[in-house]
């Protein structure tokens, strides 16, 4: 028997040897006969009669040429080209079924391994065990002179080699399901359940065998943050469809009411659902609702309650908004068919800015030393927003010296806005002239302010208007008060001038 010892392409072998010591078998050459003379590499071995065999360390596969006729090394290439052929199909029916054996255990991530990433792992696994195949043994068989050669792969190698391949796989999957997670135009449910596939599949894959990847640790605390924002997100979104629709439902039941004040509170009652919806979520609410839908919902209602100037607004906002329902078309149909008259959409227009809507009203006056609560402005702006549907509250407490330095310093103090209420403002701050009034009798004193003053609007922390000015009174020869209640009804006035062009998109 000739021993192959030297490595070619993975095997050991040695070509010369074995040319050398079949030709002094006298198997160099051919009888007229065709009949191939060899004496053979001694008794057949067991190997030839189970060439695919596999043990707790090792795969093993036979090779054999049995062209007696082809160039002995074509024979050798021959037989080398089989027994790769051979162990690469036993590798791979190990690292398939291994592969499925694996998946089969997963839960969320149960098909993160589809037919082609299988057959690619398979392939690549097999191709890199290849590399390491060793030739163990030969022979020539003294009947047919076919050669046999015995190849051999360690389990080890086959293994690291499908870690390998499973963990580009897999880190693959956990990029493309991260992508999804991050996806905000994918839906709330698509992106959960990547973020579960993800957190599933993070730990079967070897990162120290991918150079780019990150940390384990890494990856983990990514996918807790977005699924920790995305559980926010369905805790509001399942919040908001139980709000939409117990609205929708106030709804149906106002359609069934013969008492006019039953169904009109109702109708009330729906109404500021959908207003606090679309306070709430500016933007609308995938796959919920786009804004336009709860514009239309709210131009129905005041359809309903005989307001044709609240309807014809709502229904010309809701077609310029984003719907998920497409109505714009009807929205403007059903608009341009109302009629109403300016002062009639005025007043329209303030209710859907006030009504239902709860409200923090603060008014507050310095001059000279004497600061406090300026009671004619609040109750001012209280006649004008409370009629109009808006569950107001008058702030009583006094400002603290920062938050008089903030409101002096053109600023809105952070703490006097109370989430999910909208916050309206009225501020002066100046000096408290005072002379004689030489017109007087008794040479009385009269007084003047004069100084900065604002008045905003805020909603959420977002200054939704605010406008600032400086000025002074006429001089008033009754008192300090007194001029402070005539500033509040000019301050007052002209802020509902102001406001009253903003909701009409005028600018100065």
């Amino acid at each position: 028997m000739v021993q192959l010892n030297q490595r070619e392409d993975g095997f050991v072998m040695n070509i010369r040897a074995l040319v050398a010591g079949i030709c002094l078998l006298g198997s160099c050459g051919y009888p007229l006969s065709g009949l191939a003379q060899c004496s053979g590499g001694g008794a057949r071995p067991a190997w030839v009669d189970s060439p695919e065999s596999v043990t707790d360390e090792y795969f093993f596969a036979a090779g054999v040429s049995d062209d007696t006729k082809a160039p002995l090394a074509d024979r050798i290439s021959s037989a080398k080209q089989n027994a790769l052929k051979n162990i690469s199909e036993v590798i791979e029916v190990s690292v398939k079924n291994s592969l499925i054996l694996e998946q089969s255990r997963q839960e969320k991530s149960g098909k993160a391994i589809n037919e082609s990433n299988l057959l690619s792992i398979t392939q690549t696994s097999t191709s890199a065990s290849l590399k390491n195949v060793e030739v163990i043994d030969t022979w020539e068989d003294p009947k047919t002179c076919a050669i046999w050669l015995r190849a051999k792969v360690s389990k080890q190698q086959v293994e690291q080699g499908k870690r390998a391949g499973l963990a580009k796989t897999l880190f693959g999957v956990l990029n493309d399901q991260l992508a999804v997670a991050q996806n905000d135009a994918a839906s709330l449910d698509t992106r959960l359940s990547a973020v579960d596939a993800a957190l599933d599949v993070l730990p079967r894959i070897a990162l120290e065998l991918i150079p780019e990847a990150s940390s384990a640790a890494y990856y983990s605390q990514l996918l807790q943050r977005i699924q920790q924002k995305l559980g926010l997100s369905r805790n509001e979104l399942d919040q908001a469809k139980k709000t939409l629709g117990d609205a929708d439902s106030l709804i149906n039941q106002a359609a069934t009411q013969t008492d006019e004040s039953a169904k009109s509170k109702l109708l009330g009652s729906a109404a500021s659902s959908y207003r606090a919806l679309l306070a709430k979520h500016s933007n609308g609410l995938p796959p919920l609702f786009g804004t336009g839908d709860i514009l239309f919902k709210l131009a129905e209602v005041e359809e309903i309650r005989g307001n044709s100037c609240g309807a014809k607004s709502y229904y010309q906002q809701s077609a310029d908004a984003g719907h998920l329902n497409d109505r714009q078309s009807i929205a403007k149909k059903r608009g341009d068919a109302l009629a109403c008259s300016a002062e009639d959409m005025e007043r329209a227009l303030w209710r859907q800015h006030f009504e239902g809507r709860a409200t923090v009203i603060v008014c507050y006056y310095h001059a000279n030393a004497d600061q406090g609560v300026w009671h004619k402005a609040c109750d001012d702006l209280n006649n004008i927003i409370r009629p109009l549907g808006a569950d107001t509250t008058i702030r009583t407490q006094k400002l603290s010296p920062a938050q008089l330095k903030e409101l002096q310093e053109g600023g809105v103090p952070e703490n006097l806005v109370e989430k999910g209420k909208l916050l309206l403002g009225v501020f002066a701050s100046g000096k408290m002239n005072n002379r004689i009034d030489k017109e007087s009798p008794g040479k009385d004193r009269e007084f003047q302010f004069e100084g900065g003053m604002a008045t905003f609007l805020v909603e959420d922390g977002k200054t939704l208007f605010s406008d600032r000015f400086q000025g002074k009174t006429g001089w008033n020869p009754v008192s300090p008060q007194m001029v402070m209640d005539v500033l509040a009804i000019n301050v007052v006035k002209r802020w509902r001038e102001k406001f009253s062009r903003f909701l009409r998109h005028v600018t100065d």
